[in-house]
């Protein structure tokens, strides 16, 4: 009887299913990424190469230029997959297209293996096999971050406490979350969600009582996701969706954000973490700015919407499907709100169409819809606020078709790990093949 009394008890904690996700996460990386021989080298891989690169280029070679990128990186770690991330203008300046922000999400983890490498005499050179470790460890724990901060805003929004725990969790397993927190950990998405997450609990705070430490607070997080993602701007474009209607947005505005103390602080603070990257270009190449991505851009008169969201090569609701029941909780929202599911539907719309005409629609060689990771709290809310409503036989047949869609989720990211699922150029055909089956057919 004292042992199912205590776990009733951890189960009413909301802190226990967050421990309970870092078990689940921590031992997956330790079984599929640390005790491997091969993958315990190749964490830090693909664009993960050009955002931690600051890293060693600052702290241990003093090379912002990163010449260790033909030495180190491709003669001494030949067991890591080589990229060359580097854009050149002449022999002289170099730089990487790839963003200041991530790298300083990594900084703690990386230091903390720098340091041990250090004190244990191993080689600390920035690539041995525990910097790998440490990027993983970087990612659960900023996934678990994001999960609390989830937590708190749900709360705000009183979302019932079992939906909060089946949501959060089912959000991150049934999701490419998971995959991109323990699998290729050094991308930048996993880290955005969780300051994403932030912004917004704060930006609640902020509309109860709109101080100018808020606004510094908001202005350094707003700072901070565009300067992981430039384009994780677009996060400001939900603001709105506080309110109830335009009007009481726009009053609010006109009152208490048009204020120069607020305006003065929040552009200040978001300026400040901003121009970091400006001074680190000033540094490489000599010049403030330069559109890092050089040919690459977005074409908005040829944008691929429903291959976006469809297509069986990276659809979002294909690889994602526990979002449909998000899609189709907004009824449930609009009856409440007309303003905010409206206003939901319509940055959802904008934001698709803008990914959606980037030149590579389906962003490269990765597992499902990636770019919209940095959404997932917006996505999971009106699921939450859905399930809060329902009762009896319909919850009951919706929380089974969600825990059907999280299964087939999981099956999925295995399917995907062991080349079962083709990494960019799926079709019908294919994936008819081998749908539900965990090895190829």
């Amino acid at each position: 009887m004292q042992t199912t009394s205590t776990i009733k008890r951890l189960a009413l904690n909301f802190y226990f299913w967050i421990f309970l996700a870092f078990g689940v996460s921590f031992t997956f990386a330790l079984v599929n990424k640390w005790l491997d021989p091969v993958q315990k080298h190749n964490t830090v891989v693909s664009d993960g190469k050009g955002y931690y690169a600051y890293l060693p280029g600052m702290f241990i070679y003093d090379d912002i230029n990163f010449g260790f990128n033909q030495t180190v990186e491709k003669d001494k770690h030949t067991e890591t997959a080589y990229t060359d991330y580097r854009y050149k203008i002449d022999k002289k300046r170099v730089y990487t297209r790839y963003y200041l922000g991530t790298c300083i999400a990594y900084a703690p983890f990386f230091f903390g293996a720098h340091f041990t490498s250090l004190a244990m005499g191993w080689d600390a050179d920035g690539y041995t096999a525990i910097y790998h470790g440490s990027i993983v460890l970087a990612a659960i724990c900023y996934a678990m971050l994001a999960m609390i901060f989830f937590g708190k805003v749900f709360d705000l929004y009183g979302i019932k406490y079992w939906v909060k725990v089946f949501v959060i969790l089912g959000v991150y397993f049934g999701s490419n979350w998971f995959y991109y927190a323990c699998w290729e950990s050094s991308l930048s998405h996993t880290y955005s969600v969780a300051f994403v997450a932030l912004f917004w609990y704060y930006a609640l705070r902020f509309k109860e009582n709109p101080t100018v430490r808020l606004a510094i607070v908001i202005g350094l997080l707003v700072g901070f996701i565009t300067l992981i993602r430039p384009v994780n701007v677009l996060v400001v474009l939900f603001l709105p969706m506080l309110f109830t209607s335009w009007s009481i947005f726009w009053k609010f505005f006109t009152e208490k954000i048009l204020n120069w103390k607020i305006v003065a602080s929040t552009l200040l603070a978001s300026g400040a973490v901003v121009s970091l990257q400006l001074f680190v270009y000033k540094a490489q190449i000599g010049q403030w700015f330069i559109y890092a991505y050089s040919q690459e851009r977005f074409y908005f008169l040829d944008p691929h919407m429903f291959d976006f969201l469809f297509s069986f090569r990276k659809g979002f609701f294909v690889y994602t499907p526990i979002f449909i029941l998000s899609v189709l909780g907004l009824y449930s929202w609009y009856k409440k709100s007309k303003f905010q599911a409206l206003w939901w539907l319509g940055t959802f719309v904008l934001i698709t169409y803008i990914f959606s005409s980037w030149h590579m629609w389906w962003y490269g060689g990765t597992y499902g819809t990636r770019v919209f990771i940095e959404y997932y709290l917006f996505f999971a809310l009106p699921l939450a606020l859905w399930l809060t409503q329902l009762r009896g036989v319909t919850l009951k047949i919706v929380m089974t078709i969600a825990c059907l869609f999280i299964f087939n989720n999981v099956l999925q990211q295995y399917q995907y790990r062991k080349g079962i699922l083709h990494y960019e150029a799926m079709t019908w055909d294919m994936y008819k093949d081998i749908f539900l089956y965990p090895i190829v057919p």
